[in-house]
């Protein structure tokens, strides 16, 4: 698997993690199990010696591929059949309450990753968010 280069660029994982976790739980509610994707405008998975301080900040967009979709998702990505079992089995497995599984979408590449051990939960994200959504409504106007 490869290392995001946290030396070159932020660590968009950790700054965009509420983000994420609220993805995951309101996909798991509304849809059961599944993955939370992330798309970049910009490769995020790239080790090379680009000048990351002088590019764009990448745009991102997140959305939830419900386990029924899985499959389909993986082979669009040209995921080979031998890989595609395990992550199957590892969506079955993971604990919707405390842990996560997390694909990025970055150029060319698909990475996936199980993420335990969290110490916000995607339940405690999910809540953050949908608290801190009410500061940015507009007020209604008689």
């Amino acid at each position: 698997m490869r290392q995001y280069n946290r030396a070159r660029r932020p660590d968009l994982l950790t700054q965009n993690f509420l983000w994420i976790g609220y993805r995951a739980w309101q996909g798991y509610l509304n849809c059961d199990r599944g993955v939370v994707v992330i798309s970049s405008s910009v490769d995020l998975l790239d080790d090379s010696d680009h000048h990351w301080e002088d590019l764009p900040a990448p745009s991102l967009n997140f959305r939830y591929i419900p386990q029924s979709q899985l499959s389909l998702y993986l082979q669009e990505w040209l995921v080979n059949s031998q890989s595609i079992d395990p992550i199957l089995a590892a969506v079955a497995a993971y604990q919707p309450q405390t842990e996560l599984i997390l694909a990025v979408e970055s150029g060319i590449n698909l990475d996936i990753g199980w993420c335990q051990r969290l110490k916000t939960s995607p339940p405690d994200c999910y809540e953050q968010i949908c608290r801190r959504l009410s500061e940015f409504e507009l007020g209604v106007r008689d």
